[in-house]
């Protein structure tokens, strides 16, 4: 464990003043960032992915080396960035590419005091604090969460190149159907639903139950290579070491009270054609990854999925549905609220300053060529063509 204090600035008393970051402690020792992640208590905010639960698992499961921070402004308690040094010595959010929409770790208002003073103020800190890395890159971070604003955020962030795609589900099914071409969306469940009862069985589980999660994990990884493959694109899920923390992430997760992280997933017969992992946290449920099985693509088995997952979200009470990141026709068939996140890059030495600032030149040009639909489909047809195939939309 390496624990660092920062000169935040004493006035000619020798004391701090109001409004000061007061200190800044780094963790890098295995055992003591886990007991951090435990003594994450319920009064305390955070998003699904520096849940107690995930980062414990990612911890375990990846081995990376951990590098914990945590900073406080003067008269509050401390706020946790839950962050990880890689391969390349570049320390980011625990979960990597996993972590779809992070925010800082502590209570209401310790984060809103470390908000108040101002990013620069926090950036700042971080960057005179002799921290064991090259550089920190903050990735798909909420701007606000739960009404308070990030403190990591500042006017150098840059949007991260994939919005998150999600609509409300207040006043149930009906409702949210009734705003969304609800009759032709019911005809096409129908008339899809019915092409898979003509082969087999047709069961939807929502969630899984837990017994069945391996099988079905095993069965997303295989069909999620095949996608992959076909559109050129590295596949995320290939090593073993992340395999093993999504299987004990949704194991562990279904394990809380209530569920953090569900499995569901479209059976025909004994096989399971389309395949859901989402995370429950505040209300919220997100769609973390998914995929189906290309040889029923004329039943739809994507689409019928999470027709039945939407409106099992909506008798459960939940109250809002993220597709998660990424941009496709189906979820703008269903979503109304796109979230920009945003990323910090911070670099700290020469080398890190360089990658700070590839970082954010790349985000920009990824962010450029998405947002013209030409220069998308043009770039998506070279990876396809360079992986020797075509994949259907």
């Amino acid at each position: 464990m390496v624990d660092m204090a920062i000169d935040a600035g004493l006035d000619d008393q020798g004391m701090l003043p109001d409004g000061a970051i007061a200190d800044l402690r780094v963790v890098t020792d295995m055992p003591a960032a886990q007991a951090l992640i435990a003594a994450i208590t319920p009064d305390m905010i955070h998003t699904g992915y520096q849940h107690p639960v995930f980062l414990a698992t990612w911890l375990e499961s990846v081995g990376c080396r951990p590098m914990f921070v945590q900073m406080r402004a003067n008269g509050h308690g401390p706020v946790l960035l839950p962050l990880e040094i890689c391969a390349n010595g570049i320390a980011g959010f625990c979960g990597g590419r996993h972590a779809n929409g992070s925010f800082p770790v502590g209570r209401p208002e310790d984060i809103a005091a470390l908000a108040d003073l101002g990013p620069d103020a926090c950036i700042d800190t971080l960057r005179r604090a002799g921290l064991p890395t090259s550089a920190i890159i903050l990735e798909r971070q909420h701007r606000h969460w739960n009404g308070i604003s990030n403190p990591f955020v500042s006017p150098a962030s840059v949007p991260s190149p994939n919005p998150a795609l999600s609509l409300e589900l207040q006043g149930g099914f009906d409702k949210v159907l009734a705003k969304r071409s609800g009759k032709r969306k019911r005809k096409k469940w129908r008339n899809q639903n019915r092409k898979l009862e003509a082969i087999g069985a047709v069961t939807y589980l929502h969630p899984a139950p837990v017994d069945q999660i391996p099988m079905l994990l095993d069965r997303f990884f295989a069909l999620k290579a095949i996608r992959f493959r076909e559109a050129g694109i590295s596949d995320v899920f290939a090593d073993q070491k992340t395999r093993a923390f999504f299987r004990g992430l949704f194991t562990s997760g279904m394990a809380t009270s209530p569920h953090s992280h569900e499995v569901h997933a479209l059976m025909v017969g004994n096989e399971a054609v389309a395949i859901i992992g989402c995370t429950i946290h505040d209300g919220r449920l997100t769609v973390e990854f998914g995929t189906f099985d290309e040889r029923f693509y004329n039943a739809g088995p994507g689409e019928l999925l999470f027709f039945s997952a939407i409106r099992h979200a909506c008798e459960r009470g939940v109250s809002t549905f993220d597709f998660g990141i990424g941009d496709e026709t189906y979820k703008r068939g269903w979503c109304d609220i796109e979230t920009h996140h945003a990323d910090t890059a911070i670099g700290l030495s020469a080398f890190g300053k360089a990658r700070a600032l590839l970082h954010v030149t790349r985000s920009r040009l990824v962010a450029r060529v998405k947002a013209d639909p030409r220069l998308w489909a043009f770039a998506r047809k070279i990876r396809q063509m360079r992986s020797g195939s075509s994949v259907r939309p």
